[in-house]
């Protein structure tokens, strides 16, 4: 069974910015990729596994949607080294806590991309 067979929700790759917070300290990134549970970026320095982060997230307006900013909590869940010395770290955050108004925007979005 392939990873992707493995998920229980589609995972779309993206370019989006995103804005993450730990503590007092700010983060402007991109994600990689997106699904209903979780996201994928490449950060600039390494974030310790299991650390709570706050995640702001603009989905743009695409294909009769409009856009929509959504707020959550969310995991680092990994954390690993790349080959990138300008974004070097692939990092993983699994959704904690996120809205059910958060959820269907995402949900929609990803549905619309898939279409």
């Amino acid at each position: 069974m392939t990873q992707a067979e493995r998920r229980r929700h589609p995972r779309i790759p993206v370019c989006l910015p995103l804005r993450l917070t730990l503590q007092d300290d700010t983060v402007d990134t991109v994600i990689i990729n997106l699904s209903e549970t979780g996201i994928r970026l490449r950060m600039p320095r390494p974030m310790q596994l299991l650390s709570r982060v706050q995640i702001g997230i603009e989905l743009p307006e695409t294909k009769g949607l409009t856009p929509a900013s959504v707020a959550i909590t969310g995991v680092i869940v990994r954390c690993e080294p790349t080959e990138d010395a300008e974004i070097p770290f692939d990092t993983a955050i699994f959704f904690e806590d996120l809205s059910d108004s958060a959820r269907g925007s995402i949900s929609r979005f990803i549905s619309a991309q898939l279409a």
